[in-house]
This record gives structure tokens, sequence and C-alpha cells, in this order.
């Protein structure tokens, strides 16, 4: 029973319809009964005039609904649970209602709880009063989710409903007026704080001492002492969770009301703080583009210059149309025992409106021409194979039909079959693909001596291998296609047929979003698929385009046309390109670099780096066929080339260090913005190390945590207070620092960390 008072809430006659206003069931509930039954359909927590729900038809409510995503951290010691709900809301009479995404991955975060909370609330006939209410809980309670606090919030039903009541004497108003009150009397209360009354006490005697010290060490400590009279103590992280409610009630209701710090406890000596460098923000090098042939490089200018791109697009993608033009054809020795296939893996990482189409389409141009005029002279081959499998599938359904009477063997039969699965009809070429499933992958594979390309300026491949469309995604063909082993196809119908070293590049252009989030899906980085790309991430140009431009040299577009034909004309099969002794040299000293980096600074990214070498000889290889087009198996690779590949590989190497920090595998710079919004959200003009640990539990030790202060001084989000400065008992500080001014003007959505 939810004390003798029922939380009324309003339901719809749908579920999961966003587009529906009209919530003309009302439901009174008083228990886990009628909460499961009202929770089955979309519902609502006020009433609307003529029952269409929005902020000018706001009536009345005495319910007050908060949303509990648990999007404030990834560690799931930091999740709220409906127990915690419970705990720092005793007293108060709510339901918990379990949400569709509880426990369930949602946009790319792990399972974890989600539910809503609805109070019982003192009734309220004033939208403008109950959208404050609920800014004021989120302001004491920063774990609610902030973007679902308006007066017309509705919550998606679930059926079966999966919900919890419980009961209590005082509405959530009562509550929270209590934790504000009789502060002279709590400040000066010196008794022992009884189990039963420790967190609702501490609760308010935080509130007392926030309001008057201001957000500051004093107040901290005095709270950490007030905390000592809990009997039995709380636990540590209660404790802190009450302190964290408070900042945020101080952030949120006490400091904008125009609070003031006391004089007694000023703060630190002004300091000159620079503008803070942006996460996301990276000094990285240019494509070295004297590194490529010449034939590349006039052609790679040209074409950025008349697009007005940086030159890394069309140098990257220049790679990729040459790996397409050789994979299969070619492979490269590094060792006796090692060759590497010559296919790539790329993908260039650049905002919108970067022109990324129109840079593939000049690289391709010279590939899309060659399959037009190869497709054209196939053309009747491809209609007499085709006309000559449909007489055998014909024939085959003629046997089938004297075998049902008695007028033809099963051996007949299985004599055809055997023949139309032996039968290779004639394809059209397909050189490259656009976004493409892996099942269709498979089948272009096979129809093309077991090479193609997927060539895109849009991300959908990663959406079709993340599993978006399709929970059965074969990302074998992803993951063999680049390393060259045998594929096993199986279809309806035919033999099993094998595609012995497959040969897939891939060269993709894809805005930054597409690739956050990608190191938590166990499809990319679990299986290794992130560490088969070659990442860059360009300057953007935007903003600094020329309208008149120069255009691209008919010596430079026939020079590199004639190129591709070539290489795409010749018919080798896995012929092997040798290094000569001094390029191999170059490559053994690469090889041992990398060794001794790969548990030091590249071990962020050991996955990756530990295929850094083999691409770096795959780029030789491929320089190598764009230098010797005719005859690349007779002719050794030469120091200079493999030194070119070095110089390319190193710029791939501090593309892929940002591109992974993108993608949340810098470990350093994540747990850096971890704390930064631990600071933001909890408005630290200053704190200890001590408090950075207790407010971010996953860092264990003062060692752990340098490296993350470091890193946030380096990019001017925090700096050391000067050790001149007293702290609040006049006494030299111990490893303080200071907040930049500007991180809490522009701090973002409240929450809990």
């Amino acid at each position: 029973m939810l004390m003798d008072k029922p939380i009324i809430v309003y339901t719809a006659d749908c579920r999961g319809n966003l587009e529906n206003c009209v919530y003309q069931n009302r439901i009174e509930i008083t228990d886990m009964h009628a909460a499961a039954e009202a929770f089955r359909f979309d519902s609502v927590f006020a009433q609307y005039k003529n029952d269409y729900r929005s902020k000018e038809n706001f009536l009345w409510s005495n319910a007050l609904p908060m949303d509990c995503d648990n999007d404030h951290s990834d560690e799931p010691t930091d999740w709220i649970t409906p127990e915690d709900i419970g705990y720092f809301f005793a007293g108060v009479p709510h339901i918990i209602h379990f949400s569709r995404h509880h426990m369930k991955l949602k946009a790319n975060k792990s399972p974890r709880p989600r539910f809503h909370v609805i109070f019982l609330i003192d009734p309220m006939t004033s939208e403008q009063e109950y959208a404050k209410l609920k800014e004021q809980v989120v302001g004491i309670y920063p774990y609610f989710d902030d973007g679902a606090i308006d007066s017309a919030r509705f919550f998606i039903g679930t059926d079966p409903a999966e919900v919890a009541v419980l009961d209590g004497n005082i509405t959530l108003n009562a509550l929270l007026s209590q934790i504000t009150a009789n502060e002279d009397f709590l400040l000066n209360y010196r008794e022992p704080i009884p189990e039963g009354k420790r967190n609702s006490t501490l609760t308010q005697i935080g509130a007392c001492i926030i309001k008057r010290y201001g957000d500051t060490q004093k107040a901290y400590e005095r709270f950490l002492s007030e905390a000592e009279r809990c009997d039995p103590p709380l636990a540590d992280s209660e404790v802190e969770q009450i302190w964290k409610s408070r900042q945020n009630f101080f952030r949120k209701v006490v400091k904008p009301k125009g609070w003031q710090q006391p004089e007694a406890y000023g703060g630190a000596a002004p300091i000159e703080w620079d503008t803070p460098i942006p996460f996301d923000e990276y000094d990285l090098p240019a494509f070295p583009v004297d590194a490529l042939p010449e034939v590349l490089r006039e052609y790679v200018l040209a074409v950025s210059e008349s697009t007005q791109t940086a030159v890394d697009m069309a140098a990257v993608e220049a790679l990729g149309v040459i790996a397409l033009c050789g994979q299969g054809k070619y492979s490269v020795c590094g060792t006796a025992d090692w060759r590497e296939p010559i296919n790539l893996y790329l993908v260039v990482i650049l905002p919108p409106a970067e022109r990324k189409s129109s840079v593939i389409a000049w690289m391709v141009s010279p590939v899309e021409e060659y399959e037009r005029e190869a497709n054209g002279e196939l053309g009747s081959k491809i209609i007499e194979s085709q006309m000559k499998l449909d007489a055998m599938e014909k024939e085959k359904r003629a046997i089938v039909d004297k075998v049902s009477k008695g007028k033809a063997t099963e051996e007949e039969l299985h004599k055809k079959a055997t023949e139309i699965a032996a039968f290779r009809a004639v394809k059209p070429l397909r050189l490259f693909v656009d976004d493409v499933t892996s099942e269709k992958l498979t089948s272009v594979l096979a129809e093309n001596n077991g090479r193609t390309a997927i060539v895109s300026a849009e991300g959908g491949i990663f959406d079709i291998i993340g599993g978006l469309y399709s929970k059965n995604v074969n990302i074998d063909v992803f993951l063999k296609g680049h390393s060259g082993d045998t594929i096993r196809v199986d279809r309806i119908g035919r033999e099993s047929e094998s595609i012995i070293h497959p040969a897939l590049t891939m060269v993709l252009a894809v805005q930054p979003s597409v690739l956050n989030g990608l190191m938590s899906n166990d499809t990319f980085r679990g299986r290794g698929l992130t560490a088969r790309f070659l990442y860059s991430m360009p300057r953007s140009s935007v903003g600094t385009r020329s309208f008149h431009t120069d255009k691209v040299p008919e010596k430079a577009k026939e020079g590199y046309a004639a190129l591709i034909k070539t290489l795409l004309s010749n018919d080798s099969k896995d012929e092997p390109i040798e290094l000569s002794e001094g390029a191999a040299e170059v490559l053994e000293h690469l090889f041992y670099e990398v060794e001794k980096r790969l548990t030091n600074d590249l071990a962020d990214i050991s996955d990756w780096a530990g295929k850094f070498v083999g691409a770096v000889l795959r780029i030789a290889a491929l320089l190598h066929l764009a230098q010797n087009p005719s005859m690349p198996i007779f002719v050794d690779v030469n120091v200079e080339t493999m030194k070119s590949a070095v110089s390319i590989g190193r710029y791939f190497l501090e593309h892929a260090k940002a591109a992974y920090s993108l993608m949340g595998a810098d470990t350093v710079n994540k747990n850096a913005e971890y704390l930064l919004e631990a600071i933001k959200r909890n408005q630290l003009t200053e704190f200890s190390r001590r408090d950075a640990m207790r407010l971010c539990r996953r860092f264990k030790t003062a060692d752990s945590l340098q490296p993350i202060l470091t890193r946030l001084c380096e990019y001017g989000y925090i700096a050391p207070k000067p050790s001149d400065t007293p702290n609040a008992y006049g006494r030299k500080p111990s490893e303080i620092y200071l907040t930049n001014p500007v991180v809490l003007e522009n701090e973002g959505a409240g929450g809990v960390v």
C-alpha cells in the first residue's frame, strides 16, 4: 500500500507508439498488481486537457516520473540500482518500472540497470512548478536523466511489465524540504547518528555544510568529520555518494541563487589559464606524398588541388586502388617463411562536407573504365553461359518429372545435378562493390577469382559487419579476406566450394561518428578487425577552399590510368615479390623497434601495432608495383622503396593512435575525460588526489592516477595549486589541483560519475 494515497497515472491504448499523444485511461496505483497492469501500456503521470499530452495542456499531477539509464558511467560499481533508490528515498512511496532496455545493449552501451521511478508528490497544478521540481531532483540526485524532465514526459510500456512498489509515509516534496531545514540545529548536532537515520541525516547535514561553506575542501573535510558520527559507520562508497549529491545540489540549486564564497575561505592565487585543448584534437603528420612513386604523386597532388581536399585522402585511396589491382596476383616475402598478401584495409576519417565521394570517384575512375570495357567484351559469353545454365536447369526439372513417373532413375538426376554444380557460369567482372552483406561479398569473391574490393564514402559497412541489420553476420569473410586464409562457401542445392587465398581490399571514407565506440564492440576489436585497418585522419580543408582551382592535367590523368590498366591486365597468380638485402635490413630494424614498443608507448594499440610491420611490408610491395607495373617479380624491392614504405607506415602509426583514441582505446585520454566529466558534474573548483580517487573508483592507486592528472594539466583543464597558497586551515596544501573556470562554465548534462 502506498500510504493511504494512490499514485495516479494515465495510460494509452497502445505501446511504443512515439506519435501518440492521447492518454485517456486514469489508473490509481496502490499495489504491484495495479502497477503491472498500468505499465503494460505507454503512460504519463499528469492529467492533460482533453487527455492530449503537452506542456500547454498540463492540469495536475501527484506523481513525479524520473528516468535512470545509468549512462553516467560504464563502471558497474557506479551504477544505481532500485535498492539504491529505496535507500536514498527512504519513506517516500514510489514505483519502479524496468524499461524495455533493462540489462540490454542500448546505443553501443553495455547492458545495465535501466528503469523508471515514479514518486508520490503533493498534488501540483502548475506546469512550471512541476518542471522545476524535476530540475531540483536532478540537481540533488544527478544520476537521473536530465534530458527527461519536461512536464509532458511519457514512458513506453512493456509487456509483461516488471515492477516494484515501495510504500512510505511522506511525499517527495516533504523529503526535499527536510534536506535544507533546521540548518543551525543540524550543524551543531553532536550526537551519534543511529542506524536507520544515517543516510537521511547525513544528507541534510551535507546540504547545510555546502550551503554555508560552498564546494570547498573545508566543506568536504567537515562533511567527512560529520560522517564519522554514524553508528555503525556508513560504507565509504555511501558517504561519497551522499557528498556527490550535495555537490550537485550546490551547483544546481544553491549557487544559481547568488551564493558567495566566504572571505575566510578565499581561493588560490590567480592563474593565467589557456584555452583547453579538446581531446579529439590531434597534431597529426600530413601524408608523406614524396614517398609515392612519381606517377602516383603527380596524380594525387592534382586531384587534391582540383577537389580542394587534403592530400592524405587521395594518397591513401591511391594505395587502396593499387592494392585492388595487384591483390591475389602477387604476395611479398618478408623472410624465407613469411609472406604477406598485398591487399589493404584503409579508412579515411573526415567530417561531413569534405568531398569524400568526389575524391573516390577520381581515384577509381580508371578501374570503372577497365571494368566496363572488360564486361563489354564478355557480353556475349555471359549471355551464352546463362543460356547454357538455364538449359541444364530445364533438363534437370524434366528429369525430376520423369523420376516421379518412374521413367528416369535417381542416378540420372544426381548426374545432372553434379553437372550443374560443376558448371562455372561466366559472370560480369566485379572489381569493387559498395556496402555489401557478408553473404553477398562471399559470392562476389567466388565469382571473381577470389578477388574484389569494397570502396565506399559511407560507413554502412561497419553497421553491416557489426550486425546492425542482421545478427547472423559471417565476419570470417572480412577477417580471411585480409589474411588470405581459405574461405569455404556452402550454398543450398549446390556443392561446397573453397576460395583459396581470398584477397579483399577495403577503401573507406567515413565520418568520425562512425568510429565512436567501435572498441566496445566485440565484433570489431574482440575478433581483431580494427587491427587490420590502416587509419588516416586528415586535416579538414573546410573554410580554406578556393572557388577557382586547377584542372587535373591530362598528362597526370593519362599516366595514372595507364598504370592502373597495366596492373589490372596482368594475369599473375600469387607471384612472390622479393626484398633486396638492403630492404630486408630496413624491415628488420623496424621490427625490433616496434617489438620493444609493444609493451610501452604502443601498449594501448598493441593489437594494431602487432600487425604494423606486416602492413609496412605490404605498402612496400604496392610502391614497388607502381614503380614496376610490367615486371614486379623480376626486380627486388630496393632500399629506397622500403624506406618510403616505412615513412608511410609511420604516418599510419600516428594516425592509428588518434583513431584508437577516437574509438575509446587510449586509456589515458579516456580516463582523463572520465575524471574531467566528474569534475564538471560536481563543479569542483579545486580537488586533491584523494578527492579524484574517491570520485572515480576506477583509480585504485596514486600511480595509476598521476598520468591522468598530468594529461589534464597538459591539455589545460587543470593546474597545480600554487604551493604558497594556504588551504582552509592555513596550512600548505598537498597535491591540490585547480580547475580551469572555462571547464565549469561549459558544464554539460548532469549525472553521477
